[in-house]
Parts: structure tokens; C-alpha cells; sequence
């Protein structure tokens, strides 16, 4: 069962804070007796209060910050020291990966932590939004060549030719997911990047291979935080996608560090502010900027920013953005593509044109463009999790033209689809059509396929 997101550490620590769930108010009067009792005076217990301060749309004032940090036994100098919401987090052990500096043992620090795993992987909230999520990337940006992994020296001594062999276990896994999704894969990810962990911390290299090794450590963090989002672990995901950012900077590899705020995009759009997720992707395109780039590569950051902006309603910046992603994939492939970029085909862009018309409210579009991602043979490529999830847009973009019959047919197919494959994300894109249908549950298509699916 995919467990619920939290987008606020506050909201996960209200629900976890007694035996059961505490609602708003009974949260509220924890916090006001515990104001009373610090001497601060009695405190406003009304909901809305709550709400906005897990919205962020309003900051608790500086009594009401101490009162909670009481309730959770978080030091008073933290209150003052990190800020709001920062400060919430250690209640929940994740600021090293936030606040450790930017340097080689910072990321050791980081990856030690990560691949430590515990309870944290079973919790869904987001670690990091706003202020805190977009200054990653600029920490990132800003540790371009200034970090240098040093050589080391082991009893073991790993070779150009074993990092070779990492990247292509990674490249097995990433060939998996298109089929069995985040849920299935996660354990063997995470097995990978303690292996590569491991011979980061004890191995012997030259600093060529060092750089190599590092930038395999990034992959392997940025593939398991991709894993961990597919199958609904936020938290987790989020801690390896910092983690795979500070490797990516002591290798300097620009590539593998794009990529990975651009995965981070996926997370921040799909569950929080979309206008975050363009900051994301800006930054990774500002560093391809000064490193150097492919096609190809140049063409995932304009598909991933164009989904961005289709989030935020921005239709003229998603379509200026679609257009350089075609533009860029025309030029083919190039010998000095990533591994990780072979995702990326006609069918693919098409499909995520059809996905922001569909943001937008253009079903119609959205429709055109998934009938050429067909027409491109996506469904023979073999991505079977994505392909779901096309489906199910498609299923959506049917059922807002009134097209019931058509809608449940895509749907259909995508419920095969997702027979053998464990991905929340797929999953819940198809249990959000399913809520649409039932206004039309009364139709023969609708009630039929209703009456027949089990998500």
C-alpha cells in the first residue's frame, strides 16, 4: 500500500505525534498548553491557523515556533539557527542531507546517511520545498569544479574497467523499471549504491578513476531516488536526490547532476509547487550551459521544463519549451550521449506533449499527440510502466470530450499494462481517472470497466 504524502514536515509530525492521527485542533491545543506552560500566554487554537501554516502561506510567530519545538524536543538555538520550517526537520533526522557544507566529506556524510536507509524509507512527506529545495541546486551549481574527489588508498584497488561494470549494472536497472517499475527495484538499487558506496570509503584509485567513481555513486543515488518516488517514498527519494547532487559535485560531471534536478522536477511538479520545478530544471540548464552538452541531452531538460511550466498554466512558455525539445532531438544521436538518455524517442516526446495539453485543459491536443506517440510504435518500445501511464492520460483526455466508451478502452489497456508492474505513480494516475468515471458510472462502458478493475 502506497503510503499518503505529506507535502509539510509539520503535517507528518502532527499525524505521527500521538497513538493515532491528531487532528488540527487537537494538534493546536498541544501546542497552546505547552505556550501556557513556557509562559508565553494562551495562544488562538482556530484550524485555519494550522492550514496556513502547512500551506505556507503563513509562518507560526516566534512563541508559537518555540512551543512546538518544546512539544518535539527540539533544542530552542535550532529555532533560531536554521528557521522555519528547516528547523522541524530534526525532529525527523533529515537535516544532515540538507545542511551538510558542500564539500567532499560533506557529501561522505550525506551518502552515509542515505544509504543507512531505516524508517525514513517508509515516510511520505517532502523534506525539502521552496527556499530550501531550489537553494540545493544552486549549492550544486555553485561546487562545479571547485570539489576534486582525492586519491585513496585501500587494500583494494578499483580499475577504470570496474567502474565500467558499475555503470552497466546501472544500466540493467534502469532498463528494468521501463518494465517492472520503482517497487520492484528499489532493494536492488539500493544494494547497488552501498556497493559503490563502499568502494568510494575503501577502496584505492586514481583520481581519474575517483571521478568516475563518484559519478557513479551520483547515478546510482539519483537512479534510487527515482525508484523510491515511483513507488511513492518521498522522503527517501528526496534524500537520495541531494546525496546524488553533492557526488555529481565532487566529480564535476555536469551531465549526471542535470539530470538529477531534472528527476527532482518530476517529484516537485507532480506533488508540489511547479514554479519550484522550473527552477530546477533552469539551474541544470545554466550548468549544461558552461559544461557542454548533446542534443539529446539539451532536449530532456527543454521536455522536462516544458511539463513545468504546462503545470503552472504556462502555455506559451510549455509549447516555446516543446519546440526546443523537438528541435534538439532532430540532431540524432551523438557518440558522447549518456546511457541514461535512451528513454528519450519520438514517441516519448509526443506522449509529453500530450501530457501538458492535457495540464492545460486542451484534450483535443492532448489526444493528436498521443495518437502520434502510437504512430511512433511507444507501445512496441517496451516501456510497459509508462506506457500505463500514457494510457491512463489518454483514458483522461477521452472522458473530457465525453468520449466514455474511448476512455475506458485506453483505460483497459492500461490496467493490463500495469499487471506486473509496481509503480504508485502509474497507479495513482489510474485511480485518478477511475474517481472522474464514477459521474458516469451509470453508462454501460463505465459501469462495465468499473465493475472489473482492482487498483
Amino acid at each position: 500500500m502506497t503510503p499518503p504524502l505529506y507535502t509539510h514536515p509539520l503535517t507528518f509530525l502532527r499525524h505521527t505525534l500521538g497513538p493515532k492521527p491528531l487532528t488540527a485542533e487537537q494538534y493546536l491545543k498541544r501546542v497552546a498548553d505547552r505556550h501556557v506552560a513556557l509562559g508565553y500566554g494562551a495562544m488562538a487554537t482556530r484550524r485555519q491557523k494550522m492550514s496556513r501554516w502547512e500551506n505556507g502561506t503563513a509562518v507560526p510567530e516566534p512563541t508559537a515556533q518555540l512551543a512546538i519545538a518544546d512539544l518535539h524536543d527540539i533544542p530552542v538555538d535550532a529555532v533560531h539557527t536554521i528557521g522555519w520550517p528547516d528547523w522541524l526537520l530534526l525532529a525527523l533526522d533529515n537535516r544532515s542531507v540538507i545542511h551538510l557544507p558542500w564539500t567532499q566529506a560533506g557529501m561522505l556524510h550525506a551518502l552515509a546517511d542515505t544509504t543507512r536507509g531505516g524508517p525514513m524509507d517508509r515516510r511520505a512527506f517532502l523534506i525539502a520545498t521552496g527556499a530550501t529545495l531550489t537553494g540545493a541546486a544552486d549549492h550544486w551549481v555553485a561546487s562545479l569544479g571547485r570539489l576534486a574527489p582525492s586519491a585513496t588508498h585501500g587494500r583494494l584497488t578499483v580499475t577504470s574497467t570496474m567502474v565500467n561494470h558499475i555503470d552497466h549494472r546501472l544500466d540493467h536497472l534502469r532498463r528494468l523499471d521501463d518494465t517492472l517499475g520503482g517497487g520492484t527495484l528499489r532493494p536492488l538499487a539500493a544494494e547497488e549504491l552501498k556497493l559503490a558506496t563502499r568502494l568510494l570509503n575503501d577502496a584505492s584509485y586514481t583520481s581519474p578513476v575517483g571521478a568516475r567513481l563518484h559519478s557513479a555513486v551520483a547515478e546510482a543515488a539519483r537512479l534510487c531516488g527515482w525508484l523510491s518516488f515511483d513507488s511513492g517514498h518521498h522522503a527517501a527519494a528526496q534524500r537520495y536526490y541531494l546525496t546524488a547532487l553533492r557526488a555529481a559535485a565532487v566529480a564535476d560531471d555536469h551531465t549526471t547532476g542535470a539530470n538529477t534536478l531534472a528527476f527532482m522536477a518530476i517529484q516537485t511538479y507532480s506533488t508540489g509547487n511547479p514554479a519550484d520545478a522550473i527552477d530546477l530544471v533552469e539551474a541544470a540548464q545554466n550548468a549544461l550551459g558552461h559544461g557542454g552538452s548533446t542534443p539529446r541531452v539539451l532536449a530532456t531538460l527543454h521536455a522536462r521544463i516544458a511539463r513545468a511550466h504546462a503545470k503552472a498554466g504556462h502555455r506559451a512558455q510549455s509549447d516555446r519549451a516543446l519546440n526546443a525539445a523537438y528541435a534538439a532531438h532532430a540532431h540524432g544521436p551523438h557518440d558522447q550521449d549518456p546511457s541514461w538518455c535512451y528513454w528519450l524517442s519520438t514517441g516519448e516526446l509526443e506522449n509529453m506533449a500530450g501530457s501538458c495539453a492535457l495540464d492545460l485543459g486542451d484534450p483535443a491536443r492532448a489526444l493528436r499527440h498521443f495518437d502520434a506517440a502510437r504512430t511512433a510504435a511507444y507501445d512496441k518500445d517496451g516501456y510497459h510502466r509508462d506506457h500505463a501511464l500514457y494510457l491512463a492520460r489518454t483514458a483522461e483526455a477521452h472522458l473530457a470530450q465525453g468520449d466514455v466508451e474511448g476512455a475506458c478502452a485506453s483505460a483497459s489497456k492500461a490496467v493490463t499494462l500495469l499487471g506486473g508492474v509496481a509503480s504508485a505513480r502509474s497507479s495513482s494516475t489510474l485511480s485518478g481517472f477511475t474517481g472522474k468515471l464514477t459521474a458516469y458510472r451509470k453508462t454501460p462502458a463505465a459501469r462495465d470497466f468499473l465493475a472489473s478493475i482492482t487498483i
